[in-house]
């Protein structure tokens, strides 16, 4: 178990991450990228906020490291970058969470 500044040293980059999700629109936004790639338009449309809000949410979760942009015929995709969701179960490893997770799973 780490303690003290090794363990600061270990969350601080995990914190600067969720820090970028910790907004309801942006959690609403990696929602409906958890279903597939979209342009902003499709995104300010299913979540019911403006394209400007959304853009401005889209670049905090593009800086955080959530999502992604790829220009596909002309048009901005947003996806939802599945390792980011892998790397924050990493904070946990070696813990006894981790532990009883796994052997539920295996069960």
């Amino acid at each position: 178990m780490l303690t003290g500044i090794r363990l600061k040293e270990k969350v601080k980059p995990f914190a600067w991450r969720q820090r970028a999700i910790a907004h309801p629109i942006r959690l609403s936004i990696l929602y409906i990228l958890a279903h597939g790639a979209f342009n902003l338009s499709d995104i300010a449309l299913s979540i019911d906020y403006s394209p400007n809000l959304v853009a401005h949410h889209l670049k905090v979760l593009m800086q955080g490291g959530w999502v992604g942009k790829s220009k596909v015929s002309g048009t901005y995709l947003y996806t939802l970058n599945e390792r980011m969701l892998f790397d924050f179960f990493r904070l946990f490893e070696g813990t006894a969470l981790e532990r009883n997770v796994i052997e539920k799973r295996l069960k």
